[in-house]
């Protein structure tokens, strides 16, 4: 039996609670693990939590979580299940923010979006789109072990990725909706929350008949595919180039101790687009 759960806007003291859910499910993500060995291990939530505290009161975003129903089914503030960041892009009524390369939830560094999106003529009925041009070059890779890519040139790659991939996606005039991160905590994961929260957004966005985006990690695609999104751009590094020789440590029993060492793998980012359905 799934949980229990309804859906409901997100206050300022929810914060905490959303950082360990997004941080708590990427534990396993290799991008995420890769970073962590830099930045610390608690950098995907801590970068979260940050972000959060900069999204509250934006009037073009909405975080909306899944709160566990109580015993009787009343209680109103019960534990947060998973979240997901909605946001507006081209809707003169609204401001825009800087979007953040990621997301089925991804920490993976801040672009900014194109201001001139909202010039001009605003439409909210989507145009036909061109096939997307490829993503920009990665940087060459050393000839030489002594001069190793870094996760500084792996930031900037996905950076600039997300900005191409963003351009193409955001027509300048045309409505969209986009999410800016998402997750559900791992102990409920499969159980409806997920797909009740990309709902919430698609129904939105059909209502007014314009197409939602999002940057999904490497796990994460599958659940943007069932709500209808469809690839339309990728990123595929290989993590060890930018390792500088570390190997992924995979760890075992309460104490953690180090059972083997791996190699961190390829990555793929999938940038994915819905369009909308016709609800009349």
């Amino acid at each position: 039996m799934g949980a229990s759960f309804k859906l409901d806007s997100a206050t300022p003291a929810d914060i905490d609670a959303i950082a360990q859910i997004s941080g708590d499910a990427f534990l396993n993500d290799t991008h995420t693990l890769l970073k962590a060995v830099w930045q610390g291990e608690n950098n995907h939530r801590d970068g979260t939590k940050q972000d959060l505290v900069g999204l509250f009161g934006k009037p073009n975003v909405d975080i909306i979580v899944a709160r566990q129903h109580g015993v009787d089914h009343n209680d109103d503030r019960g534990e947060i299940l998973g979240f997901v960041i909605w946001a507006t892009w081209g809707y003169p009524e609204k401001n825009q923010i800087p979007m953040k390369h990621n997301n089925n939830n991804s920490n993976q560094g801040s672009s900014f979006a194109p201001s001139s999106t909202t010039a001009g003529t605003t439409t909210s009925r989507e145009l036909p789109l061109p096939p997307p041009p490829p993503p920009p070059p990665s940087p060459v890779l050393p000839l030489s072990p002594s001069s190793p890519l870094t996760i500084g040139e792996l930031r900037q790659t996905t950076n600039n990725a997300m900005v191409h991939y963003s351009k193409y996606i955001m027509v300048p005039g045309i409505k969209c909706r986009y999410i800016y991160g998402i997750s559900v905590a791992p102990a409920y994961q499969g159980q409806g929350i997920g797909s009740a929260l990309l709902k919430w957004g698609t129904d939105k966005a059909d209502e007014e008949g314009v197409s939602c985006w999002v940057s999904s990690s490497m796990s994460g695609w599958p659940a943007f595919a069932k709500a209808g999104f469809v690839e339309v751009g990728r990123l595929e590094l290989n993590l060890d180039d930018y390792a500088q020789g570390i190997k992924r440590k995979i760890r075992s029993g309460e104490d953690s101790v180090v059972k083997r060492e791996e190699d961190w793998g390829t990555y793929i980012w999938r940038w994915m687009r819905r369009d909308p359905t016709d609800t009349q």
